[in-house]
Order: C-alpha cells, then sequence, then structure tokens
C-alpha cells in the first residue's frame, strides 16, 4: 500500500507512535522512527525492522528545537529523497490542577506537542513543495481537545491549538498537494495509561463505562486509521480530526434509557 513512501513518526519511541510506524512499515513504507530519546528509539526501530519487511531507522530529535527538525528534513532529502508522510505524536502529559500547574509545565506541553508539530510539518512541507512532490501529514491529536477532564488544562489546550493547526495547514498547503489531517484517540492501553490507572490517577471501571464499545483502544487501533488517512484510499480527505474513541464523544453522559 504505502511501497515506495517515506515516513517519519515523531514520539515513535513508545506507545502509539511506536504502533504508528510498526503499522507504517507493514505497509510498506521506508519508517523513520523519531524520537527525543535516541536510544529508546534505536531499540523500537530494530524491534520494528525485525518484524516487518519495511527499511526502519532511527533518528535522536527534539521536536521543539526548530534546528534539529529541519536537519532531520534536509538530511532525508540527502539520504532518502526527502520525506511522503509525516506523523506528528510527539506530546508530553502533565496531570495535576491547574492551581497547581507551573509555567514550565504549561510551556513544555505546548512546545512539544504544538509548537514541535508546527516545527515538524512546517520543515516538511518546505521541503516537498521545493521538491515539487505532494504529501501527508498526521497530527495525533485527542478527544481531550472537545472533551476535557479535571488535571488536563494545558493538555487539552495544546491539542485544542492541534486541531485548528490542523485545519489552517490544511487551507494554506491544498494548493501544494500537501493533505493535513489529525486523528484523535480516546484512552489507548498503552504503557503510559496502564501507569496512571496502577498509580490511581485514572479509575479503569469508570472510564470504560463511559465508552460505548466497553473497552479501551489498542495502539493498533489508532494506528490503523493513520495508515488509512496516509494512503491513496483517503486521497480527497484534508483538514479532518477523525475521532478514534469507540464511541466516547459520541456519549452525552445521559443515564441508559429503557427503549422497551
Amino acid at each position: 500500500m504505502l511501497t515506495g513512501k517515506v515516513a517519519v513518526v515523531t514520539g515513535a519511541a513508545q506507545g502509539i507512535g511506536a504502533a504508528c510506524a510498526e503499522a507504517l512499515a507493514r505497509a510498506g513504507a521506508t519508517v523513520v522512527v523519531a524520537d527525543v530519546n535516541g536510544l529508546a528509539a534505536q531499540e523500537t526501530a530494530a524491534a520494528i525492522a525485525h518484524a516487518s519487511s519495511g527499511a526502519v531507522f532511527a533518528a535522536a530529535l527534539d521536536v521543539a528545537d526548530e534546528a534539529q527538525c529541519e536537519e532531520l528534513f534536509e538530511q532525508m532529502v540527502g539520504t532518502h529523497g526527502g520525506v511522503d508522510i509525516l506523523i506528528n505524536c510527539a506530546a508530553v502529559v502533565s496531570i495535576k490542577p491547574a492551581l497547581d500547574l507551573m509555567l514550565q509545565d504549561w510551556e513544555r506541553t505546548f512546545r512539544v506537542g504544538l509548537f514541535g508539530a508546527f516545527l515538524c510539518a512546517r520543515a516538511f512541507a518546505r521541503q516537498a513543495i521545493a521538491r515539487g512532490e505532494e504529501g501527508v501529514v498526521v497530527n495525533i491529536s485527542s478527544i481531550t481537545a472537545t472533551h476535557s477532564a479535571h488535571g488536563r488544562a494545558a493538555y487539552a489546550a495544546s491539542k485544542a491549538a492541534l486541531n485548528s493547526l490542523t485545519r489552517s495547514l490544511a487551507l494554506e498547503w491544498a494548493e501544494h498537494r500537501i493533505r493535513v489531517n489529525a486523528v484523535a484517540p480516546s484512552h489507548t492501553a498503552t504503557a503510559r495509561l496502564k501507569q496512571a490507572i496502577q498509580e490511581g490517577k485514572l479509575e479503569h471501571d469508570a472510564i470504560v463505562a463511559r465508552i460505548p464499545l466497553g473497552r479501551f483502544a489498542e495502539p493498533a487501533e489508532i494506528a490503523d486509521a493513520v495508515v488509512f488517512l496516509v494512503s491513496d484510499q483517503a486521497r480527497f480527505i484534508t483538514g479532518q480530526v477523525l475521532a478514534v474513541d469507540g464511541g466516547y464523544t459520541a456519549n452525552g453522559g445521559w443515564l441508559p434509557t429503557k427503549m422497551k
């Protein structure tokens, strides 16, 4: 499906990012696993390469560093002829009451999850436009952009801004044949989520009761939506935020009604 395509996935050392990198590799793309933790990126890239036939590479990347973002995409032109697909998955989650939220928490959340997505997308688009090639960007958002929760003021605000950025870039770059969409997952069974449950920050049963499909998403299910959006099957889709949430955002919170 994606044979001959080159993809960069940020925040790809673990969780949804790693699942996206693996799914893209299985679909035939050459994948760069980019993460601020370079060693973890190498380990994830090696594991994906072992499990798929696609070429997989690792790159240490701090998406909040403008120079690093520009350099990575410039290097990709020399080593792989350029990048066709960008998945912005790097994010910082800080769960604490707004009254206790420090400015540095707020800034770091936005610098990684919003500024970083913009810097990578801009570097990606500049190279694609210079080469006269089409491209696809998928930003990993969250249902918290529209359905926030206690302790997530910074994260929710950053994701709401990311949704707006997605639409703005889609509008501006359509003439260059660059599509920009976002995927908004609900609670996904990543190591981070499982740890939050173990620490008592989240209540498993209460969350599952709120999800119509009655379970958490698996990272691979989020990745499947990403692969769809970067494929030719979605060639007329741009500027959209796709909720992959088991029906969470469709649930108005009403108590069950007896229909008979």
